[in-house]
């Protein structure tokens, strides 16, 4: 059996960060099991003991929980709450901390079938979505365009809404009851094209574009809510991609 030296402390710290990282970014599904503990010896190339220090502080931090015969599995509570954390800076509240007064602009809002949007949100083709278009200013200079893809049945009655003055993560959590986080998040940078016309710059001009999925915890069961999509200018506030 390989002998721990004296760097295993750090050592079993380095592969708990790696872990907790992993699960934040949902590599892990919420109540999946993670891998062997020989798969991750190999993995980090560390000792057993290593690897059960690990899962044993992950264990007492509510990261993860053992069942006897089957493995360790991700806590679904820890999870939801990690992403919760990580994600509630909508972009109001990046234009806000900016020190910039901000403003929210609906452009449009119908109920329209899912159609190819229905097995992301996990409803049949011919259900309501709620399309939702909006765009934010940052002391009057647009800053993002987004579009929103909602699960109307799961979620009815969000169109009575003004988004003008309403935030939507503000009902989930406040109407609802739920927790909403990201998952399945890409950004890269791009050309305006399209949201040029709200974000006053030219269809050539280059933009940050953020697409994601949301979903709400709501008593401990995830419901498919939105897929986004976010056109955001970088010369207007400052802004880290981690943030949107």
């Amino acid at each position: 059996m390989m002998r721990e030296n004296a760097k295993t402390p750090a050592k079993y710290r380095e592969v708990m960060k790696s872990l907790i990282e992993r699960i934040g970014k949902n590599e892990f599904e919420p109540k999946g099991v993670l891998p062997s503990e020989s798969e991750l010896v190999s993995a980090y190339n560390v000792s057993r003991i290593t690897i059960r220090k690990a899962l044993d502080e992950l264990v007492l931090q509510d990261y993860v929980f053992r069942h006897q015969g089957k493995g360790t599995f991700v806590n679904k509570g820890r999870v939801d709450d990690s992403y919760y954390k990580r994600y509630t800076a909508g972009l109001s509240s990046i234009i806000s901390a900016s020190g910039k007064d901000c403003k929210r602009v609906q452009i449009q809002k119908s109920i329209v079938p899912a159609g190819a949007n229905g097995a992301s949100l996990g409803v049949a083709e011919d259900d309501d979505t709620l399309c939702y278009s909006r765009y934010y200013l940052a002391d009057d200079t647009p800053v993002f365009y987004a579009e929103s893809v909602i699960n109307h049945k799961g979620f009815p009655g969000l169109e009575n809404y003004d988004y003008n003055f309403v935030s939507i993560s503000h009902l989930i959590k406040d109407d609802y009851k739920g927790l909403l986080y990201r998952r399945d998040r890409k950004i890269e940078s791009t050309k305006a094209g399209h949201a040029a016309t709200y974000l006053g710059v030219a269809e050539s001009d280059p933009v940050l574009f953020l697409t994601y999925m949301s979903v709400v915890n709501v008593e401990n069961k995830m419901i498919p809510f939105e897929r986004a999509t976010i056109f955001a200018r970088t010369d207007v506030i400052d802004i880290h991609p981690e943030h949107i």
